[in-house]
């Protein structure tokens, strides 16, 4: 480059980074089918079929979705299937949920229609809602709220 041109400096803005509350989630769409592990730091919604831990900030498993393994997450969202374990601060299962698994959370909601077989456990209580085989345990209680706004023991 000759020595009598100018040299020009440009600044060229950093990109902004992306933040989780703001971006899209990870989404395994219907007829995928993951065997494996998923990991983020953000949102995922399953409506495919994933054989592996799920882990994420917010997991949504849609109708038509099917997890078997792990869910770890802050919230879970249940519409579909999981067979496995599902550890969060919040369940959320809904009407048309078929879950097969062990919970730990702070709070649970179970909407009238959801299948649930299973334990559901506070994180470190050491209790759980449904009756040991060794009746060593005292059952939590689970109150569930139908659709019409009472409140039901279980």
């Amino acid at each position: 480059m000759p020595a009598d041109l100018p040299v020009k400096t440009v600044d060229i803005p950093a990109p902004k980074p992306r933040t989780s509350k703001t971006s899209m989630p990870s989404i395994v769409s219907e007829g995928l089918h993951i065997a494996g592990n998923l990991f983020s730091d953000g949102d995922v919604q399953v409506d495919g079929r994933v054989e592996g831990d799920v882990q994420g900030r917010n997991i949504t498993v849609g109708a038509t979705g099917t997890v078997v393994g792990k869910i770890i997450a802050d919230e879970a969202m249940i519409s579909g299937a999981v067979n496995g374990e599902i550890r969060a601060r919040a369940v959320v299962l809904t009407r048309t949920a078929k879950v097969a698994s062990d919970v730990t959370q702070e709070t649970i909601s179970i909407e009238a229609g959801a299948v649930f077989e299973g334990t559901c456990r506070r994180p470190g209580s050491g209790g759980t809602a449904t009756k040991s085989t060794n009746g060593a345990h005292k059952p939590s209680e689970l109150l569930l709220t139908t659709p019409a706004g009472e409140k039901a023991k279980i």
